[in-house]
């Protein structure tokens, strides 16, 4: 009885095993939204995709298009990079247009065991931007990203980032992010991403779930706005700017 007892047992743990390590590389394709560029697979091919974005604040709006991809230079190895077209519109006066600073981002993949996988990178913004729309800037940071998989298709994903932002007058604002989330394999098709990310600047945390920043900075009493946000590459000079011309708590 104890034999088949632990016969049982152990083809349980086998199938587990293979279903967690089918989880894994099923998703291992599958890119995440917040933390795009901070992620622990080094994908198989180039790829690339376009997006658009909008933002509309108090004060401002602020309407983006852009392109971002990576390419692996082995099977350890991977570089990224994202392009944007940006237009900046205030409610009163001329609105200004231009593109963005280049971001290029690269990680390398030091530990791959089927179920985990894990990897570091680095990220830099190439100021070639356009200064009318608060870009120009030298921006730099480093980070580390997990995935491990679980049984029934889960994939749980994590981020632990240290980056340097420059702001106004070259000063840099330092913000940690932490992030993680799980994927759901729901069949060859179809994948859900949930994801949740915090990012700290100074003594300020910023939840990014999709909460307006105004509404964050009200929510939260912060009189100062020089939140940095990378995914939409709005500048700490931009949001200052607005938050000077508006805030009663910037007088």
């Amino acid at each position: 009885m104890k034999r088949i007892t632990t016969l049982l047992l152990t083809g349980l743990l086998i199938f587990v095993l293979v279903q967690s390590i089918k989880a894994q590389e099923g998703t291992n394709n599958v890119h995440l939204f917040q933390t795009y560029f901070f992620d622990a697979p080094i994908a198989k091919a180039g790829y690339g995709e376009g997006g658009i974005i909008f933002l509309d604040y108090e004060k401002w709006n602020t309407f983006g298009i852009g392109v971002q991809g990576g390419y692996p230079i082995n099977e350890k190895i991977e570089l990224q990079t994202a392009l944007r077209f940006i237009n900046w519109s205030p409610d009163k006066g001329d609105g200004k247009s231009g593109i963005s600073d280049l971001d290029v981002y690269g990680r390398y993949n030091f530990y791959n065991q089927k179920q985990t996988n894990i990897s570091v990178g680095g990220m830099i913004t190439l100021p070639i931007g356009s200064d009318d729309v608060g870009q120009g800037n030298l921006n730099f940071g480093a980070f580390g990203a997990l995935r491990h998989s679980l049984q029934n298709n889960i994939v749980l994903v994590g981020t632990l980032g240290l980056f340097f932002m420059e702001g106004v007058d070259d000063d840099y604002d330092s913000n940690l992010l932490f992030g993680g989330g799980t994927i759901y394999k729901v069949n060859d098709q179809l994948n859900i991403v949930g994801e949740l990310t915090i990012w700290s600047e100074n003594d300020y945390m910023m939840l990014s779930g999709g909460a307006d920043l105004r509404s964050v900075q009200e929510l939260l009493g912060h009189a100062n706005i020089a939140t940095t946000q990378v995914y939409t590459h709005l500048t700490s000079e931009h949001i200052r700017r607005s938050y000077d011309e508006s805030h009663p708590r910037a007088k």
